[in-house]
């Protein structure tokens, strides 16, 4: 019984864990997206979100 506690816990810690990483990747590419409407370079963009360089590119397509 313990050990399915202890189980199920983790199991619900690491779900929680994906979904907040899930969630700040959504919004950095919410910002990203802002910053490239306000005609922020490319670089800058990147350096400000902390995203590679490619996927800024990949959201002006």
């Amino acid at each position: 019984y313990a050990t399915r506690k202890f189980d199920e816990k983790k199991g619900m810690e690491i779900g929680m864990a994906k979904g907040m990483a899930k969630g700040m990747e959504k919004e950095k590419l919410a910002t990203a997206r802002r910053l490239l409407s306000m005609g922020l370079s490319d670089e800058q963009v990147s350096t400000a979100t902390e995203l590679p360089l490619e996927e800024i590119q990949k959201l002006k397509e």
